[in-house]
């Protein structure tokens, strides 16, 4: 009993700095990415940028570095977002295999108590089998399965906030990648749509000169 309690406490203790970390870590700043669209098609990519500055967070952070550095290449920034991504996402996978290995040592633990325990019973019992009084016997027994009981117990809970805190994680992964890759995308978008639109003033010009001088060469 003395190993689980210290799991049990361990695992209180990592379930409570795990969710204050993905308060602090994981914040996905709802409706930033939608903002930060906007103001990119209309090209106010510096108040983008203090729109992401304003919250904390991997999507803030990503879609921040996307705008630092929009004038390298779309793999480099690629690199750069990967990077920026990863330090929070280590953050918010501190500790999560304590709480792993806890559901599997726990139930052992536990069952490890309860078989020692019978052993112990009936070591007992062959030493009463003279005196015909079994009381004590089966109360050493029923003390040998609260072990088994408090191993699962804390079992099911470590397994329960695992599994809670590995779905948050994929969820922030995967809102925080999408939404950078939308931004590179629409990014990518108005720079295109920006050539072709200087091209066709260029182009424009170009054959305006051509006819001028068409025009002056006739009058000649």
């Amino acid at each position: 009993m003395y190993p689980l309690l210290l799991l049990s406490l361990a695992a209180i203790t990592v379930i409570v700095e795990r969710f204050i970390a993905y308060r602090r870590f994981g914040y996905l700043a709802p409706g930033l990415l939608g903002q930060v669209l906007d103001l990119v098609r209309s090209g106010r990519y510096d108040d983008a940028l203090t729109a992401c500055e304003a919250h904390r967070g991997p999507l803030a952070a990503c879609l921040a570095a996307v705008l630092t550095h929009r004038s390298r290449p779309v793999r480099e920034v690629e690199r750069i977002v990967e990077e920026t991504g990863q330090e929070y996402f280590l953050r918010l996978e501190y500790f999560l295999p304590v709480l792993d290995t806890t559901t599997t040592i726990a139930p052992l633990l536990g069952l490890l108590g309860t078989i020692l325990g019978m052993i112990g019973a009936f070591n007992a019992i062959a030493l009463q089998q003279h005196h015909g009084n079994n009381d004590s016997v089966l109360s050493g027994v029923g003390e040998a399965l609260f072990a088994t009981a408090t191993g699962l117990v804390i079992a099911v809970i470590c397994f329960a906030a695992y599994n809670y805190f590995a779905a948050r994680l994929r969820t922030i992964t995967g809102q925080t990648e999408q939404a950078a890759t939308k931004l590179l995308n629409t990014m990518v978008e108005r720079h295109h749509e920006e050539r072709g639109v200087h091209t066709n003033h260029v182009g424009a010009g170009q054959r305006g000169e051509e006819r001028d001088a068409v025009q002056t060469t006739a009058r000649a």
